[in-house]
């Protein structure tokens, strides 16, 4: 019975320790105060990219080494800096603008932050995507479009800069933002004539490519009037019939903009391609189309939002056929995700789909002169959805059309 106390009391004791072990510790980083600065890095290659380089280097043998750190100016003035923790062998530099030398200089760094004599490498660029991208400009319905090629996918701002209000000097009118390789915008609400405008292009540290200038003519412009009286909704043969009375296709001109709320056009769930007919109250030429894709957060982009369809007109359609014979091309489009494909849904998507996709009505194969045909009747064929299936539904917020009114007959 003694042996059973004593051996008792032995464990009582120790539990302690082992419930002390069985805990997680937080993570304690010694350094050593007194400890050199840890040595230079060798052995550095240096491999030049558009606006920038990636530097490669051998990491000193040193436990005290905590990081790896460089140094440069992009411009007279304006520094920037690099670090890489002692886990990589390499640094990512970036925001030149010119093809030409700079110098970087590397630091190792302690753990104690005492930081060694720096290693001086020369870089060269390549030539910045801010220099590399390249612009068009011609005059279209109400403004000017912008075509841009971005190679390098980088985020720029594109500048358009006009003297629309006739101050006698030019200045900053509308900025625009992508990272897309291919990029289109339109500058709206120009007064119809001819306009001196003029280009630039900005990256995120505030490099600046030179300015081109042109001549553009803005064509008039005007939205087609939904009302006095309303567009009316048609049903030709073929047509996809819509999910019940709360989706019908007239929600799709009410410019009621209900996140998640029935005042929108959603069909049933059928096989591609859905057809989409309706009769507006003018005869007009077109310009462009704006739609905006279902505002709840899981529509856009996916599911029936349109991705890639084609728009007619007629002034005398075969109410009883589904053929296309006595209907004019005026468009074929396809919706372009500004992140690129994938399940990715970006701020600069939601931005688009909110702000309405715009599609031009311009000279094509499918279309050989949009601008100058007379409609009254208008026919959207969905070719393909974001559900990317065989059967889908399509789900439209809401649509415009611009161009010119001819007849209120």
């Amino acid at each position: 019975m003694k042996s059973s106390r004593i051996i008792y009391f032995v464990i009582i004791c120790l539990m302690p320790f082992f419930w002390n072990g069985c805990e997680e510790s937080g993570r304690v980083d010694y350094f050593d105060p007194d400890a050199p600065a840890p040595a230079q890095v060798s052995d550095v290659i240096v491999r030049p990219t558009h606006g920038g380089a990636v530097l490669k280097y051998t990491l000193p043998n040193d436990e005290n080494l905590l990081y790896v750190w460089a140094e440069y100016e992009i411009r007279p003035g304006v520094v920037r800096n690099a670090k890489s923790s002692f886990f990589k062998d390499s640094l990512v530099l970036e925001g030149f603008s010119d093809e030409r030398d700079y110098q970087v200089k590397i630091f190792s760094v302690g753990r104690n932050q005492k930081t060694s004599q720096p290693v001086i490498e020369t870089v060269k660029p390549l030539i910045s995507p801010v220099r590399l991208a390249t612009r068009k400009m011609r005059g279209t319905f109400g403004g000017v479009n912008i075509e841009i090629e971005n190679p390098e996918n980088a985020e720029l701002a594109i500048v358009l800069i006009a003297d629309l209000d006739e101050l006698g000097f030019m200045q900053d009118v509308f900025t625009f933002y992508t990272s897309m390789e291919n990029k289109s915008f339109n500058y709206r609400g120009m007064e119809p004539g001819e306009h001196r405008v003029g280009v630039y292009i900005r990256d995120r540290w505030n490099n600046l490519s030179d300015t081109i200038y042109t001549e553009i003519l803005a064509l008039k412009e005007e939205e087609i009037p939904k009302t006095n009286p309303v567009w009316e909704e048609m049903s030709l043969p073929g047509d996809i019939r819509p999910l019940n009375s709360q989706y019908l296709l007239q929600f799709m001109w009410n410019e009621v903009w209900i996140q998640g709320g029935h005042r929108e056009f959603h069909s049933v769930d059928a096989r591609l391609p859905h057809s989409l007919t309706f009769r507006l109250n003018k005869t007009v030429r077109l310009s462009r189309l704006v739609l905006w894709p279902r505002n709840s957060a899981d529509d856009r982009w996916v599911r029936g939002h349109p991705r890639e369809f084609e728009v007619y007109g007629s002034m005398n359609p075969d109410y009883n056929s589904s053929s296309l014979d006595t209907w004019i091309p005026l468009g074929k489009f396809e919706s372009i995700k500004p992140s690129g494909p994938g399940n990715q849904i970006t701020q600069e998507d939601i931005s688009a789909a909110q702000e309405g996709l715009e599609f031009d009505f311009e000279e094509s194969d499918f279309a050989t002169d949009p601008n100058n045909v007379s409609v009254r009747y208008i026919r959207i064929i969905v070719r393909s959805t974001f559900a990317y299936a065989l059967y889908s539904v399509t789900a439209i917020q809401e649509i415009s059309l611009h161009g010119v009114v001819e007849s209120h007959n």
